[in-house]
């Protein structure tokens, strides 16, 4: 069976592996589509454009991050024209923002006792910087014994060196996908929404209303039993189906490429057809 994966982070947001690199393991592994999906950014396409494959068959993606009244969540664009002008300079707005949390963050660091440079963590980065990055300069600099203790005592929500990031609305994130770029939008691991399943179901129906695609139903950290609930929730929405691992590399152990946590995914070349399908009937 061709399996395939649809949500993907290289170096160029906050995995380990460069684009290239994933190519070459994907067709190891007998992955025969991948989608470079990184959080915020569409740096890394380039290089995976050009790394060519007899095998792999490749699809142009981003991760947007979106805030919805007050909580936050994730919309993956697929089979993206990142070409396109406008949706470059909307990228590019959210790549500033990020680059100035990160600059907040290391200043609020430094003012804790903590010192480190923007360039030290440009060097661990090479692509876009985040936290990830930052707590591994820390690791290795002899603050903290592991990353989980760094993002507890100083990095995640609420923590003293927190600071919120921007991000766009949902008929922003849409419109960008679909009217911009001329992708498909899909709603990212809809199962760790934190909220009751009415709930989930409620977000789901009025982000369909704002043009939604389609949701993530296949995901490494989604039970058989949440599996079921979204099939059930792409059906009465008439909403497409798409999936992957969420790979990061080493920055997210325990998830292999393709195959998820355990590997416990296999996602069939049937689901990527549909969305290819669906994709071509859209923009035409």
């Amino acid at each position: 069976m061709n399996i395939i994966d649809l949500h993907i982070h290289s170096t160029y947001s906050d995995g380990t592996l460069t684009p290239t690199e994933i190519i070459k393991l994907a067709e190891e592994n007998g992955i025969k589509v991948i989608a470079l999906t990184d959080h915020d950014t569409i740096d890394g396409l380039g290089e995976f454009n050009d790394c060519s494959s007899d095998f792999v068959e490749k699809v142009n993606g981003i991760e947007i991050s979106v805030q919805m009244n007050d909580f936050n969540f994730h919309m993956v664009g697929l089979f993206l024209d990142y070409q396109n002008e406008e949706f470059k300079a909307k990228i590019d707005y959210l790549k500033q923002a990020r680059i100035d949390r990160n600059k907040k963050i290391i200043d609020k660091l430094n003012e804790l006792g903590f010192k480190i440079t923007l360039e030290e963590v440009e060097k661990i980065a090479k692509g876009e910087m985040g936290r990830p990055h930052i707590s591994q300069v820390l690791l290795e600099k002899g603050y903290f014994n592991n990353k989980n203790e760094i993002f507890d005592k100083l990095l995640k929500k609420g923590a003293p060196a927190y600071f919120d990031k921007f991000r766009y609305t949902p008929n922003v994130a849409i419109d960008l996908i679909k009217n911009k770029a001329k992708g498909i939008s899909i709603l990212a691991h809809p199962g760790l929404l934190p909220f009751k399943r009415k709930d989930k179901r409620k977000i789901i129906e009025e982000l369909k209303n704002l043009g939604l695609d389609g949701i993530e139903v296949f995901y490494s950290e989604h039970t058989p039993d949440e599996v079921n609930f979204l099939n059930r929730i792409a059906d009465e929405f008439n909403l497409v189906i798409s999936g992957g691992t969420d790979f990061h590399g080493a920055n997210k152990k325990g998830i292999a490429l393709g195959t998820g946590r355990e590997r416990n995914l296999k996602i069939n070349y049937e689901i990527y057809e549909q969305l290819k399908e669906y994709h071509e009937k859209a923009v035409n």
